[in-house]
């Protein structure tokens, strides 16, 4: 009974594995310079801009068509670990430079710059939010306590949001959720929240990027082989939702997730690896499967 137990568990993974699969679709090649892409971000009208992580601090917007550089914004700020993009209702951009694989950095900070598409100068001087976060003392901490590097940002209500990237040992797939102030200044990340995906690859399962689909109420934290949502929480309550990891099937370095409104799907890139693996950009219609409230 516990054989054919399991043998169902496999064959509905696999099936949804299957499933995924055919949906996930690759657009196109990113272009050479943006082989580290790790953050993804859409204005209102639908553009498409992106970072490297490392390398020089410039925003680069894609054609929607062909997925080309046609237009970059130079900032005259530091970069140490650019990780994700987020906007705010107003269209100003957040960009966070707070990796830190070594969860030894006392120096984290979120770039703030107005819509970029509205920005006419080539090279552009940032706010900058600079913090730390509540429940870390210890720099770094113990192997078995490093959860502190970032990689995953949101921005609701006035506020950004932060996701946790485990690199604790052993991986219990632990995602801490951190609320910090928008503004420029000085400020301190509250921890609010912790979820646990359970069990698994730390290579597939560790965050590395997210996104809001707020008309859908719906958070989706991106990992190189999953996407694990979350829908119909309140407020920014967004772990009391119904959780659903979807498996990708494909596992690439995948580092930028965000929601396209106009084609409504999300869109994906993966960093290149080793020059031959990643480097692409993806979509995804929003799976069937997801619960979605009013």
């Amino acid at each position: 009974m516990v054989q054919i137990r399991a043998f169902i568990i496999f064959l509905s993974l696999l099936s949804s594995s299957l499933l995924f699969s055919q949906k996930l679709k690759q657009l196109s090649d990113l272009p050479e310079i943006l082989k580290g892409s790790s953050g993804l971000e859409l204005t209102d009208a639908g553009s498409i801009w992106t970072i490297n992580d490392h390398g020089k601090p410039v925003l680069y917007q894609l054609s929607r068509d062909s997925f080309d550089i046609i237009n970059t914004v130079y900032l005259n700020n530091n970069m140490k670990d650019w990780e994700d993009l987020a906007s705010d209702t107003l269209g100003n951009f957040y960009i966070g430079d707070f990796g830190n694989n070594k969860n030894d950095r006392r120096d984290l900070k979120i770039y703030i710059v107005p819509n970029p598409d509205s920005i006419t100068k080539k090279i552009f001087t940032a706010k900058i939010i600079r913090f730390k976060l509540s429940d870390q003392k210890a720099f770094p901490p113990g192997s078995g306590m490093l959860e502190f590097d970032i990689e995953a940002m949101i921005h609701f209500n006035n506020s950004i949001y932060l996701f946790s990237k485990s690199r604790g040992k052993p991986f219990k797939g632990e995602i801490k959720l951190y609320k910090l102030s928008d503004q420029p200044g000085e400020h301190i990340a509250q921890l609010m929240d912790t979820f646990y995906t359970g069990d698994g690859s730390m290579f597939e399962n560790w965050i590395t990027g997210a996104a809001l689909i707020e008309k859908r109420n719906v958070l989706a934290l991106l990992s190189h082989n999953n996407i694990f949502f979350f829908s119909c929480f309140e407020d920014d309550d967004f772990f009391s939702g119904k959780f659903q990891a979807y498996p990708l099937s494909h596992f690439s370095q995948k580092e930028a997730i965000d929601f396209d409104e106009i084609e409504m799907r999300l869109l994906i890139t993966d960093e290149l690896t080793s020059g031959i693996l990643g480097g692409k950009i993806y979509s995804l219609e929003l799976p069937e499967t997801i619960e979605f409230c009013d």
